[in-house]
């Protein structure tokens, strides 16, 4: 298509209609814990500067949100499970890429070792 023949009016309400991602709103973070023990979790860029997201309870769901700040994180996203009864605690990632536009859904497995994170892209 020749765009030199769409009239500019149309263009732009074509623009319009797109939906946009506001950079600043918080990446989601979807939680599900299949383990029997509350699990503390923790989000840090590479291994420093831990944030305490909060405590997914036992065999449930949490949700949470990663800020603009802590998305521009060069090392990669890692969350951290502790484990409250076990006084263990297991890495998850690192995450690379996360955008206002990602959804991040990360299983806390019956064994936390065996927990995994994974990232969607969940703009149009």
């Amino acid at each position: 298509m020749n765009l030199r023949f769409v009239p500019i009016p149309l263009l732009l309400a074509a623009c319009a209609l797109l939906p946009r991602v506001d950079p600043a709103a918080k990446t989601p973070v979807g939680v599900r814990s299949h383990n029997a023990n509350d699990v503390d979790v923790y989000l840090l860029c590479g291994d420093r500067d831990p944030l305490w997201l909060g405590t997914v309870p036992k065999q449930g769901a949490a949700e949470y949100g990663i800020s603009r700040e802590r998305r521009l994180c060069a090392l990669g996203l890692n969350f951290f499970l502790l484990v409250q009864s076990q006084s263990k605690g297991y890495w998850v990632g690192p995450l690379r890429g996360v955008h206002a536009s990602s959804y991040v859904e990360l299983v806390i497995e019956k064994y936390a070792g065996l927990s995994s994170a994974n990232l969607e892209d969940v703009a149009p």
